[in-house]
């Protein structure tokens, strides 16, 4: 099982969001983002695909014209190039953690 390892504090954001950087135990780059319950993970689009770990609360992601409510201890990829964003049903943090192609 891989495990985070942070390297920075968390950094506040705006719109009850703060962030972390770190690496996965393979040396993989990942970053932790906390919410606050509301706080929305405004639509994005990544050249590479993603794999989002949910450490904890409970998450409705959008990927492309899908919707996923995913919980604590869950997983969701996001392939590349496509446009995804998330609102935070209960609060919690999850991993951004880019995969290879």
């Amino acid at each position: 099982m891989l495990i985070f390892k942070a390297e920075t504090v968390f950094e506040p954001l705006d719109n009850g969001l703060a962030r972390r950087e770190g690496r996965m135990s393979d040396q993989t780059p990942a970053t932790e983002v906390k919410f606050t319950a509301g706080a929305f993970g405004q639509l994005q689009k990544r050249p590479y695909p993603q794999r989002i770990q949910i450490l904890s609360g409970e998450f409705e992601f959008t990927v492309g014209n899908n919707i996923h409510t995913v919980l604590a201890g869950e997983i969701l990829l996001i392939p590349a190039a496509t446009l995804f964003g998330c609102f935070c049903l209960a609060a919690g943090n999850l991993l951004e953690i880019p995969q290879p192609a």
